[in-house]
């Protein structure tokens, strides 16, 4: 399978969703088809001495500097094809040097009428993994802070399977059981540069997430005047499918803990359309406890692996210098928040991150530190919704002096006010 092909997989999930939409509509007049719409600006001020990673930089900020910004436009599309067969399509524009309008997802849900009390269903296309306790809002926002924890923000960048993922969903002890469990697992196709980001340009903090023919840029080869690379995270390289899975356990809407595993089983001296496989794989724990005093608890904790090949080009060449490497890293986060009424949210989030190479002499740490979020936010109409953000990032590469004369540790902080408008059409 060539690399246009590859590219254009996303292209042909979202055709094929688009296409059954359509076709069983228009046989069935009592499906229902939802669009919602949301618009987001405003301020950011902006502390850092880095350049932004969308153009290149190693800042772990999406904006470093102070101006008015234009967040995220983006449309989501629900549309009922029969009594158990759902589409849904997303559909991003973003103003950046990767940006304009592009899909983050597009899936058929397939959930068939139970027999018993297991309750399957299956999703084909282009999605995120069931992995985020924190983007549970529309579009895969956080509906608690605007700026997203490390790991939450390394999904958005650099994991979005192009498979199915089927699950199976448990009530015990009958109907009115307060315990559930659930059972998914995934194959899929693509996702096989992931990692490049965390190790080029280490973790960050933002609300930004990769589209399917995004071209992201990385830091430039260090000793070279090169511009940035250039970087497409959901490439195949090697034709080997990857999987994930995980199992959870919930308790009403008072607690659920998950437990996955996802490897994009990836060959890292694979090339393809010019782009490394990166072997990447990481278990993950997730917990959500709802408190009292309207208090609510989430927690995340991410541990994996990635193996890729230093010293190489991005025309597919190794350099005699190149060899195959096996880097960690992991990361955590303990999300606080408190409703205030009906339209009010506070939430406190504390991060921490880490990437390096086990069993260096001496130990190489490419990344590591800690960040807090501080954020408040107010809904007072269904169409319009605001809020201010305060977030502190410290961190510490101990590549950028070795090999870009800049000074290993940086403080970065960041004020973002920001104005959202949505709107939802009518079910027809």
């Amino acid at each position: 399978m060539g690399p246009l092909l590859t590219r254009r997989w996303p292209a042909m999930a979202l055709a094929a969703t688009w296409a059954a939409a359509a076709a069983c509509a228009q046989s069935d007049r009592s499906d229902r088809n939802e669009f919602y719409f949301d618009a987001s600006a405003g301020y950011v001020s902006a502390d850092t001495d880095l350049n932004t990673w969308t153009e290149g930089g190693f800042s772990k900020l999406r904006y470093t500097d102070d101006d008015f910004e234009p967040f995220r436009l983006f449309g989501e599309y629900h549309g009922r094809i029969s009594p158990t067969l759902r589409a849904r399509v997303v559909a991003d524009y973003v103003d950046d040097d990767s940006g304009g309008i592009d899909f983050t997802e597009a899936v058929l849900d397939w959930r068939p009428v139970p027999r018993s009390r297991n309750q399957q269903q299956v999703r084909f296309g282009a999605f995120y993994p069931s992995f985020s306790l924190e983007n549970t809002d529309r579009g895969w926002q956080s509906p608690f802070t605007y700026s997203y924890s490390a790991i939450n923000t390394w999904i958005g960048e650099e994991i979005r399977p192009f498979g199915a993922e089927w699950s199976l969903r448990r009530r015990f002890d009958g109907f009115r059981s307060n315990h559930e469990v659930r059972a998914f697992a995934a194959g899929f196709y693509g996702n096989d540069p992931a990692g490049t980001m965390l190790f080029w340009r280490g973790w960050s903090m933002h609300d930004r997430q990769s589209r399917f023919n995004d071209d992201l840029k990385i830091p430039p080869r260090p000793f070279t005047t090169a511009p940035p690379q250039q970087y497409s995270p959901f490439r195949e390289t090697d034709h080997r499918p990857g999987a994930y899975a995980g199992v959870e356990w919930r308790y009403a809407r008072r607690a659920l803990i998950q437990l996955a595993r996802y490897d994009n089983r990836a060959d890292p001296y694979s090339f393809s359309g010019g782009q490394w496989g990166w072997g990447t794989d990481f278990d993950q724990l997730a917990v959500q406890v709802s408190l009292p005093a309207n208090l609510g608890l989430v927690v995340q904790s991410m541990e994996g692996y990635t193996e890729w090949l230093t010293a190489t080009l991005p025309n597919g060449t190794r350099m005699p210098i190149s060899e195959h490497v096996k880097d960690e890293f992991e990361s955590s986060f303990i999300l606080l928040t408190r409703t205030l009424g009906n339209a009010q949210r506070v939430a406190l989030r504390y991060d921490t991150f880490a990437y390096e190479r086990p069993g260096t002499v001496p130990e190489f740490y490419g990344d590591e530190g800690d960040a807090w979020t501080l954020s408040y936010r107010i809904e007072p109409t269904q169409r319009f919704s605001g809020g201010i953000e305060w977030l502190r990032i410290d961190s510490s590469r101990d590549l950028l002096p070795m090999f870009y004369a800049t000074p290993a540790e940086h403080l970065e902080s960041q004020v973002r006010l920001q104005f959202s408008y949505s709107l939802a059409a009518p079910r027809r």
